[in-house]
């Protein structure tokens, strides 16, 4: 019983001890913060209250041996949980907008295939051994491990390695059509691949899937890779030329331009600056100077009518990047 008593005493003396000590500290944290009894007069006791208790935690926490690590800690969840709330905030923009890279139903003339290998973000190999490029978008080079060039890649990879994706292209006339075709003879294609998880696995070449006629709550979704490549900020819109537009153009420069303003994928780290472009020119090039138009692009050589413009409002127009100048 005296044993008892002791410790029980013991622990009493320790409790008191304590909040005596909180009681200390909490009064010369109020009292470095300024006026009156605690310091904040001037503020709601709410704000009083709870950056009293944030500052006497953060004392106390300091007296522990894993103060560090548990800082640290704390910074990386706060930045997580920040970085999936703005994640959360830019697709909830763009699935409430008319310019979701996701559709209730596929193409009419959408034909099958079986991806056998991504190459990267914007090309890859069908089953057959035809390659095909994604229309309409450009994303970073490998090659040149360009930033967010990876990211890219496992975007498509995860939709398109070793699944059943169905392929749409510009001009009529599918694969037979040689105006599907790059210079390299790859086939210039949208992508499309079902987000239901249904008919992934195989396929016969070149198989047309009806379009569904109707729908209720369980209806399919489809998302088209190229659309949704730049709403995720890992590609941007490409066009050879100003007179090849491909037909959802205007779409990928609003999903590029929501991407860029959330700060999505590489337009994380984007900062804005002037480039030079030409009356007719569907690119954008280096300048030595940020006021003058001189450049050393290879292409400009014997082009007079130059001009400045904000790589944002290049963006913004269709223009992309010059791969002389940008690589």
């Amino acid at each position: 019983a005296g044993y008892q008593r002791t410790t029980l005493e013991l622990l009493l003396l320790i409790s008191w001890n304590c909040l005596f000590r909180k009681e200390i500290v909490g009064r010369r944290l109020a009292r470095r913060q300024g006026q009156g009894q605690w310091g904040f007069a001037s503020q709601p006791q709410e704000f009083v209250s709870s950056t009293t208790e944030d500052a006497l935690n953060d004392f106390l926490d300091r007296q522990s041996r894993f103060y560090k690590e548990s800082k640290q800690a704390k910074e990386h969840l706060a930045k997580k949980n920040a970085a999936t709330n703005g994640n959360d905030s830019h697709i909830n923009a763009i699935l409430q907008s008319d310019l979701s890279p996701i559709y209730p139903s596929l193409p009419n003339a959408a034909q099958k295939y079986l991806c056998r290998n991504v190459y990267d973000g914007d090309t890859l190999t069908l089953d057959d051994g035809s390659r095909v490029r994604l229309l309409g978008i450009d994303t970073p080079e490998l090659k040149e491990k360009q930033p967010f060039a990876l990211e890219a890649k496992e975007y498509t990879k995860k939709y398109c390695h070793g699944k059943n994706i169905w392929l749409t292209f510009q001009e009529n006339g599918g694969i037979e059509n040689d105006k599907n075709k790059d210079h390299y003879g790859r086939l210039l294609a949208f992508i499309w691949v079902s987000l239901s998880g249904d008919d992934n696995n195989g396929g016969k070449k070149g198989e047309k899937t009806p379009r569904q006629s109707s729908f209720d709550s369980n209806a399919s979704q489809w998302l088209c890779i190229n659309e949704g490549l730049v709403a995720s900020g890992l590609a941007h819109s490409y066009s050879p030329s100003k007179s090849k537009k491909v037909h959802n153009h205007d779409k990928l420069l609003g999903l590029q331009k929501l991407a860029r303003g959330h700060k999505r994928g590489q337009w994380k780290t984007h900062k804005d600056y002037n480039a030079i472009v030409t009356p007719s020119g569907s690119a954008f090039h280096k300048c030595k100077n940020k006021r003058n138009t001189l450049s050393d692009c290879k292409y400009l050589a014997r082009s007079k009518s130059l001009s400045l413009l904000s790589v944002s409002d290049a963006y913004d127009k269709g223009l992309h990047p010059c791969r002389n100048c940008f690589g």
